[in-house]
């Protein structure tokens, strides 16, 4: 028996866009990760593709994913990211026993209720007014629906025993007839939607109505963009495995009666801070053992940390020696402080994403290797797949005296036309900067690194980030909810995470599916490390003259 305790937080460069409806692909990406360095983009595709035909979508979608960081030339590979995912979101959710109990405890009156409530939502809120159009959302919801008929548990679970024909010839009425009826407010959707029903009783004989309900209502969402879900109450505020230690990059697997470290993703806290590598054997977590104590052993010694840490000994793997390793309950997203260079001044700092506590956990750093002599920084974004947007706003305002930060597009008053700026004025951190950037860095990460590079307040060495220049926002649904309690919305209805508005730089490039592109380009990890430092040294001689203000 194997048990992985593997990443749930964002891990981009296989599944970024899953957001939080669905764990992430932590495993395969970084089973992928080295091969996608190895293969040329020939290869990726044309193993993507023979995963797609196959009917693989979650293969076809970590290698989509990595073709497209891989490649960002290819035009097509963007919307084969997108359409992969759809599927894989699909897939996940027919598996999933919680979406499964919440479709069939609703009467078909309900989602009915829950569809129009999506329709009359997603046109006033979602960013791209005309995308969001009602006729659009209907159509990739039949999409959708489409798609599910195709997939044998979905069938087996929702329709009565009917011949593979019947099926084929509904799925075919849907494209060619019920996909393009007209659709234009969410009164005249419900409508439609009831006429559908009856049509699909005729022909297929559901055994729950609902599902076919469900299937448009997350097929109108998510056809907008590969951010945007509907998330059932079950998966609308998940929970964080105990035990899990992705965020500090560790990943552990329980097997055959011992927990080891099953990896340590490189450049997190983990690696920079910890001797921990792959295969060490766990033999106490807290004081309690490890050995054959069962694979809820781990959640269980994560309930009795000692005081702000976890205290891990373990087996190194090739010395067989016991070491024991503190992990801070919270990781820190601001680690890896160090000197590269004493005589030099140029010191390091990573920023691993971006919370609420990230623009105090940076300005202490800084503060504390200027006082060790530091007199350029490398501050490294890698892998930084983002965070708290406004987190983001400030680390900006913490090397910008004045200037723009952000604009934000959208329909809802709240980012329509919004834009940030920085008034740090002679608070702000005037030390010289390079930042390191890659095809990982993402979201509210790209916002600083664009309001840095377009200041010409950072020399940007690495590779175009990823391109998420998008803000999300928890829509609550309220259909199946008590209208008199608003503090319950959501609770029996779910949210929709959806778009609400498009990032700009203050040059006003989109970030969206563009990404910063870097001053100076390279794409090995070592070579960007040796470049960032290079870079670093000509500021330090440029500015060795002029005193540093405190």
């Amino acid at each position: 028996m194997i048990v992985r305790v593997a990443a749930l937080r964002f891990r981009l460069a296989c599944a970024a866009v899953l957001l939080c409806s669905f764990g992430a692909f932590a495993g395969e990406a970084d089973a992928l990760r080295g091969d996608a360095g190895r293969s040329n983009s020939a290869s990726l595709r044309t193993r993507a593709e023979a995963a797609e035909k196959q009917g693989d979508w979650e293969t076809a979608f970590g290698l989509y994913c990595h073709l497209y960081i891989a490649d960002r030339t290819a035009p097509d590979i963007r919307e084969k990211v997108n359409h992969s995912l759809r599927r894989v979101q699909q897939l996940r959710r027919h598996r999933d026993r919680n979406f499964q109990s919440f479709t069939r405890s609703l009467p078909t009156s309900d989602t009915l209720n829950l569809y129009a409530e999506v329709m009359h939502k997603l046109p006033l809120v979602y960013v791209d007014a005309e995308r969001a159009l009602p006729q659009n959302l209907w159509a990739a919801g039949i999409e959708e629906l489409d798609r599910a008929l195709g997939n044998p548990v979905f069938v087996q679970a929702y329709l009565e025993p009917t011949s593979f024909d019947r099926v084929e010839a509904f799925r075919y009425a849907l494209r060619s007839d019920w996909a393009i009826r007209p659709v234009r407010n969410a009164k005249e959707a419900r409508a439609t939607l009831r006429l559908l029903l009856s049509a699909a009783q005729d022909q297929c004989r559901f055994q729950k109505e609902a599902a076919l309900v469900l299937e448009l209502v997350c097929g109108a969402c998510s056809g907008l963009d590969e951010y945007s879900v509907y998330l059932n109450p079950g998966s609308a505020t998940p929970s964080a495995l105990v035990g899990d230690l992705s965020e500090h990059g560790i990943y552990l697997v329980y097997d055959n009666g011992e927990w080891r470290i099953d990896g340590i993703a490189e450049g997190s806290w983990a690696a920079h801070h910890t001797t921990l590598r792959k295969a060490d054997r766990i033999a106490r977590v807290n004081g309690h053992s490890m050995d054959m104590a069962g694979p809820n052993a781990l959640a269980n010694a994560f309930q009795a940390p000692v005081g702000m840490t976890h205290v891990f000994e373990v087996f190194s793997a090739d010395l067989d020696l016991i070491e024991t390793v503190h992990i801070p309950l919270i990781a820190p997203s601001v680690f890896g402080a160090r000197i590269l260079n004493s005589a030099e001044g140029i010191g390091y700092l990573r920023v691993g994403s971006l919370q609420p506590s990230t623009p105090r956990e940076l300005e202490l750093a800084v503060c504390e290797l200027r006082n060790r002599g530091m007199r350029v920084l490398v501050l490294d974004f890698r892998g930084n797949h983002g965070g708290n947007f406004l987190a983001g706003v400030e680390v900006a305002k913490l090397f910008l005296p004045a200037g723009l930060i952000v604009t934000t597009q959208g329909q809802v008053g709240e980012v329509a036309n919004r834009t940030f700026s920085s008034d740090s004025g002679m608070n702000a951190l005037d030390v010289p900067m390079v930042a390191l950037i890659d095809t990982e860095t993402a979201s509210a990460a790209e916002v600083v690194v664009a309001a840095l590079k377009d200041h010409n307040r950072a020399v940007l060495v690495g590779m175009p980030t990823f391109g998420k220049g998008a803000m999300q926002y928890p829509l609550k649904l309220t259909a199946l909810d008590n209208p008199r309690d608003p503090a319950q919305a959501g609770v029996k209805s779910g949210t929709v995470r959806l778009t609400i508005a498009r990032l700009l730089s203050p040059r006003g490039t989109p970030i969206n599916g563009l990404g910063v592109t870097p001053d100076f380009l390279e794409a090995d990890p070592e070579a960007q490390d040796e470049l960032a430092e290079e870079k670093a040294l000509e500021l330090a001689r440029q500015n060795m003259a002029r005193p540093i203000r405190e």
